[in-house]
């Protein structure tokens, strides 16, 4: 029998079952004078509560344990990290996002005035962008202190009438919080380049995929389609070739907070991901710079800050921007979203003045309210603050910062005092606000359902005035924060507090989810060239290729000596061991001195240093710093990876980061082993998936390059030396270089050192060999660009023929011949030769595709 709930026909007749004594809600109670989002006032259930409420009840304590530690999982599978920068943790370093399974939930009327609220509140932020950057209207008519302007260091001349008669505004975010008496409030507006987007999305992923059925059944409004609308809207605004534009995001440099979130809507939305020093301005158009030359765009979504966008015209430091940025927007050559200067209605400021602006253009009162706010600028303000100090929070004036509040009444006298006297002397940097208490909602945590403050970021795109429905879109949900108390959401979304999916129900039954796929009527040139490749991109794809086979081959050669380390012969009789060491002392995974036996004798045992050399961070070259480097270089381009490639490469890390328990050398090798597979993994999954596009020719010839230099190096260390009782010296070089099933199949049990070096050095069909790493490398130059002035093999493929040529010519028995010391010298002159060769390839390849980038990767040193 179904409910009679007007409101929500859907409830079934569980909503009317009394709750068990062993509630998972029991201990769960409003808090007090505070607002619950959950409970009224008498500790009712609200009416849209109560379904979700008592479907978790049927889940149970053990059953929301196991959803929590599902959530956890798969953010830590999709790498969904966020960067920090507080007290607590060094500045820029990164913590997992954390979700918790209780969702925010909002009834169908609510969010409909809410949304009403938002949509007004964006049209009164593009209307004053409009009047700031172009007539002044409401400076001139005293609505808004034209201190507000002039004195704002965010306010640069050059935005002024930059793009006339263009939208100004496109995706805003807006922060929300409810009082005690049921009233959103707006703590905060957003319209630089909204963060957050990307973790909304990643929190709705992941808990529609731990309650598939619960979110439907709740008859949840979908996202999808606020993304297809930001997509399509984005590439409408192209200035030129509108049938087909190509529309990038643009994100700052280096390890910056919007590194995750940046990839992953570039990935979702289908955008290229570019940064400042992919870009250049050539002939008043903004151009990306390929592999294959320029190509224009025609649509930029900035996530860089405004000043930083053209050190040309605004700040001459950055290095985030393009210089001749603001020309190409000027001339109407290309959009950008949002557009510079946009920063200037975040100003903190300007909400104590947004009403009275709304009343002059709208002539209507905003029916969704800011907290109040008090800029100290104004006389009348700043007297006001200064007498009540204690019932308010300061903030700075022009800039949103992820720093705390200064929240007065928590402050010594001492520290009060130095406030008051920095108010005085430049009042126009900050602010008051009146401080509220926060609405309650629960929240799932280890000790069970708990009561926490919760905020909102919410998301509206505004459109043009000439669309066929509603002007703004308000996304269905929000980014939501929740906290124990109100000050730790006063942070920045960045700023590392818990965070819950939000549903807005429906009333009626909810349409099918569309896809970012949806089938276009029009037509469309098809494509196969891969030449649209940044060379910032191509240079992190190479070192990718570069660090993995590094990883592996490290990896390899810790396994092999472990293993024999850990066998029942005594050390000192293993021949092997010392030439090993010596590899692992040249690939930089131990200290120098353990290949020396005049120093060896005074070291600690082997046994103890390798297993603690997996886990050893001050090796500038060993495996965790070279695991590290997997995963920057990883990151940097997440957009072009698949899903899964990216999510073997954190699992690797990850696993290796885990500590050693007592028996460490067993626990060593089945981690090398794990390593292993997990690198062979990666390496198959971009074999299978990459197109052969210069992406690809770039990873590969990373791993190329690599593989031809360690094994080399190998070669060196083990085999060239003299060696009187050599098979197990080469069963470990056919083990390091995996080889051992290949040599098998042709030669049985019978280990000599011809067919190990044919195999190893010389044999075209063996992927390990050198001679077949030479052979890809030679191919994969052949088919990257040249210029159109070269004739002729460039200086890069002639290193790499004349190597290919003399690996050619090379005959194992001639490399066998032992000299009158009793050394190989012949396969040692070959092998010198190419890891001299090596690094002079590498550096033409870096001075003929990778010069203009502003980081040099570096993995070989002195020896």
């Amino acid at each position: 029998m179904r409910s009679q709930n007007a409101s929500f026909p859907y409830w079934s007749e569980l909503l009317n079952t009394a709750i068990e004594t062993a509630s998972i809600w029991q201990s769960y109670r409003s808090s007090g004078d505070r607002f619950d989002e959950m409970l009224f006032p008498d500790g009712t259930t609200r009416p849209h509560w109560r379904f979700l409420k008592s479907q978790l009840q049927q889940l149970g304590a053990a059953g929301l344990t196991e959803c929590s530690a599902t959530m956890e999982r798969l953010v830590r599978e999709n790498g969904t990290t966020f960067r920090v920068d507080d007290g607590e943790k060094k500045a820029g370093s990164s913590r997992p996002w954390q979700v918790s399974p209780i969702p925010m939930v909002f009834e169908p009327r609510q969010w409909q005035d809410l949304s009403a609220g938002l949509a007004q509140r964006t049209i009164l932020l593009e209307t004053i962008l409009q009047d700031l950057l172009g007539p002044q209207r409401l400076i001139r008519e005293g609505i808004l202190p034209g201190r507000l302007l002039w004195e704002n260091p965010n306010f640069y001349r050059t935005y002024h009438e930059l793009d006339r008669n263009s939208q100004k505004l496109h995706l805003t975010a807006t922060d929300l919080a409810r009082r005690s008496d049921g009233q959103w409030i707006v703590t905060g507006d957003r319209t630089r380049a909204p963060s957050g987007l990307g973790y909304l999305l990643e929190n709705r992923i992941v808990t529609s995929r731990v309650f598939p059925q619960l979110i439907r059944s709740c008859k949840t409004l979908r996202c999808a389609s606020f993304f297809e609308s930001l997509r399509e809207h984005l590439r409408s605004q192209a200035k030129t070739q509108r049938d087909n534009p190509r529309v990038v995001l643009m994100t700052p440099p280096g390890a910056s907070y919007r590194e995750f979130e940046d990839a992953y809507l570039a990935r979702y939305l289908g955008m290229m991901l570019v940064q400042g020093s992919d870009l250049a301005v050539r002939g008043g158009q903004l151009n990306l710079k390929t592999l294959g030359g320029l190509l224009p765009l025609q649509v930029v979504w900035r996530h860089v800050s405004d000043r930083s966008c053209d050190p040309l015209e605004l700040a001459p430091d950055s290095s985030s921007g393009v210089s001749g940025m603001l020309r190409c927007v000027r001339n109407q050559q290309v959009a950008v979203v949002n557009t510079l200067g946009s920063v200037l209605v975040q100003t903190p400021a300007l909400m104590a003045y947004l009403d009275a602006a709304n009343q002059y253009f709208f002539s209507e009162p905003l029916t969704l309210k800011s907290a109040k706010v008090y800029w100290c600028g104004d006389d009348k303000d700043r007297k006001y603050v200064l007498d009540h100090l204690d019932d308010l929070i300061v903030r700075p004036a022009f800039a949103v910062s992820s720093d705390p509040p200064y929240v007065v009444s928590e402050m010594s006298q001492e520290d009060r005092g130095k406030l008051r006297g920095r108010i005085t002397a430049s009042p126009r940097d900050f602010i008051a606000q009146e401080r509220f208490q926060y609405s309650t909602t629960p929240v799932w945590t280890s000790g069970g359902i708990q009561s926490q403050c919760v905020s909102l970021r919410t998301f509206q795109l505004l459109r043009g005035e000439n669309v066929d429905d509603e002007r703004v879109r308000v996304l269905p949900g929000a980014l939501t924060r929740v906290g124990k108390d109100d000050l730790e959401l006063a942070w920045s979304p960045v700023s590392g507090n818990m965070t819950q999916d939000c549903w807005v129900m429906s009333e009626k039954p909810v349409e099918h989810q569309i896809t970012l796929l949806k089938e276009s009527h029009g037509s469309i040139q098809i494509r196969r060239a891969g030449d649209e490749l940044p060379s910032r991109v191509a240079e992190h794809l190479y070192w990718l290729g570069r660090y993995s086979e590094r990883a592996e081959a490290l990896a390899r050669l810790l396994r092999t000596t472990l293993d024999r380390i850990s066998g029942e012969d005594e050390i000192k009789s293993v021949s092997e061991i010392p030439r090993l060491v010596y590899a692992l002392a040249s690939m930089g995974q131990v200290e120098p001195s353990f290949a020396l036996e005049s120093f060896a004798a005074n070291l600690p045992e082997l046994e103890i240093v390798l297993p603690r050399s997996i886990t050893d961070v001050d090796q500038p070259r060993g495996l965790q710093r070279t695991m590290q480097s997997v995963v920057h270089n990883a990151t940097a381009v997440r957009d072009r990876l698949s899903m899964d490639a990216y999510r073997i490469v954190q699992r690797a890390q990850r696993e290796l980061n885990a500590p050693l328990g007592p028996d460490n050398i067993g626990q060593a090798i089945e981690r090398m082993g794990t390593l292993i597979v997990d690198l062979l993994s990666f390496a198959g999954i971009v074999t299978e998936g990459f197109v052969r596009t210069h992406a690809w020719q770039f990873l590969e010839l990373g791993r190329r390059i690599e593989r031809a230099d360690h094994t080399a190096d190998l070669l060196l260390t083990m085999l060239c030396p003299a060696t009187p009782n050599g098979s197990r010296i080469h069963e470990a070089v056919l083990q390091v270089t995996d080889s051992s099933m290949t040599y098998r199949s042709r030669y049985l049990n019978l280990v000599r050192l011809a067919p190990v070096i044919d195999l190893v050095a010389v044999d075209e069909t063996n992927p390990r060999s050198i001679r077949y790493q030479l052979d890809e490398i030679v191919q994969l130059l052949k088919r990257l660009p040249s210029g159109e002035q070269e004739i002729g093999p460039g200086p890069d493929e002639r290193i790499a023929m004349n190597m290919h040529h003399q690996l050619i010519m090379a005959e194992p028995h001639h490399l066998c011949h032992l000299s009158e010391s009793g050394e190989l010298d012949r396969l040692r002159a070959l092998m010198t030769m190419v890891k001299e060769e090596i690094p002079k390839l590498a550096q033409a390849v870096n001075a003929r595709y990778l010069i203009h980038t502003q980081t040099v990767q570096q993995i070989t040193g002195a020896r």
